[in-house]
């Protein structure tokens, strides 16, 4: 990976995680799924071992759609350079155009964001 690209893929991933206004830090307060899944976990009583394993493949789930939704930003992010980019070629944009790495992860997010609701489902219905 080229130092552009990877300063690009950095400042996406860092986007994502960190809001670049104080005020959409408090608007959007980021929450990592492993706290968000805890202080599930601390608020339902009693929790069952089936509960808990339920509750840490929620968790992994929304990890991996986070990252799911982290590469397809990454991508818009080398488009939207490339496209800026003065010196761009004709090759770098077909390249792009071909790049199937996306469209996978779009499928993949469709795949965890079902199972994020289904386990949202199970955990509701155990409240």
């Amino acid at each position: 990976m080229n130092r552009a690209r990877a300063a690009v893929v950095a400042t996406v991933r860092e986007a994502i995680v960190e809001p670049s206004s104080e005020e959409s830090r408090l608007a959007h307060p980021p929450f990592p799924a492993a706290r968000a899944v805890e202080a599930l976990r601390q608020r339902l009583a009693g929790t069952t071992a089936r509960e808990h394993v339920v509750l840490d493949f929620l968790e992994d789930d929304l990890r991996e759609a986070r990252g799911a939704v982290g590469a397809v930003a990454a991508y818009l992010a080398n488009v939207e350079g490339a496209l800026a980019d003065e010196a761009t070629s004709s090759e770098r944009l077909l390249a792009l155009a071909r790049s199937t790495g996306s469209a996978a992860q779009v499928d993949y997010l469709q795949s965890v964001l079902a199972s994020v609701r289904r386990r949202l489902a199970q955990v509701a219905a155990r409240m």
